[in-house]
């Protein structure tokens, strides 16, 4: 009860109901995705407690992405005016490695198996293709079966260091998804220096920048064209890849402190 200001930071958006009466509230909504499969009663309920009330209670709205500011517009065009995009931060562990590309057999990073990782297109625009694919999922039964035949390598569960291992390793990190509200393998694999395979939809391209190939996620036929494109021309690989250090800087730690800074401030003011 002492401070000025309260900032929901999670996805626990009806906790603002909590906040005392006459204090700053703040609400940070990172995607509306959980919505998107909820029907009837279920949809009702969270709609209401995870966007309608919170989005009523807050004084300021922050969100990660151009894209889901778009989706929270859907539903509250109204209150555009307190809605202010904020990136998410890239990890400072994070860093630069460069390595050489490997145009033989590249290693494809892949990471997640959630419905919106799109994951069996991907598998499928990879097939035949000389790569090897690294993995961080969990598989199911024909995610398995789409793998017979390819170069590859899985784990389901590892830990952060063998994470920053993995990007490393990668010479493309493909993220072709069919929805995110941000999407943080992007700007991961552009401050390690790997040239970026992601989709031209939602809110990948806003996140990438320049600094990736964009590409249809519901057509196989186009992401692995896209494939073939980043392991055949040098040239397009390095402009990418430069241009991902310069697109990342935009989620350095200081760079989006001084965004949320700029929000409290305008609250206090408000108020006095």
């Amino acid at each position: 009860n002492k401070a000025d200001i309260y900032h929901i930071t999670g996805d626990t958006h009806f906790l603002i109901w909590g906040v005392r009466r006459g204090k700053k509230k703040v609400l940070t909504i990172h995607d509306v995705g959980f919505l998107r499969d909820a029907r009837g009663l279920k949809r009702m309920i969270l709609k209401y407690f995870w966007l309608t009330g919170p989005m009523k209670q807050a004084d300021a709205v922050t969100t990660v992405s151009v894209a889901t500011k778009n989706d929270i517009l859907r539903f509250f065009p109204k209150w555009r005016k307190k809605i202010h995009v904020i990136p998410t931060v890239i990890d400072p562990r994070f860093t630069r490695s460069d390595k050489a590309f490997n145009a033989v057999c590249p290693t494809i990073l892949l990471i997640g198996s959630a419905p919106n990782k799109n994951l069996k297109r991907v598998l499928k625009a990879t097939k035949g293709l000389n790569v090897h694919l690294s993995l961080v999922a969990e598989l199911d039964a024909e995610e398995k079966a789409l793998l017979a035949g390819q170069s590859y390598e899985v784990e389901s569960s590892i830990s952060f260091e063998s994470l920053l291992e993995k990007y490393r390793n990668a010479d493309i990190v493909m993220l072709c998804s069919t929805l995110e509200g941000f999407g943080m393998p992007i700007i991961e694999a552009q401050a390690t220096g790997r040239v970026v395979l992601t989709s031209n939809c939602s809110s990948m391209p806003d996140v990438a920048g320049n600094g990736a190939l964009l590409v249809d996620p519901l057509s196989i036929k186009s992401m692995r064209e896209g494939l073939e494109k980043l392991i055949s021309d040098t040239i397009l690989r390095e402009k990418l890849i430069q241009a991902g250090f310069e697109n990342v800087k935009r989620f350095d730690p200081e760079v989006v402190s001084a965004q949320y800074y700029d929000v409290y401030s305008s609250l206090v003011k408000r108020r006095k």
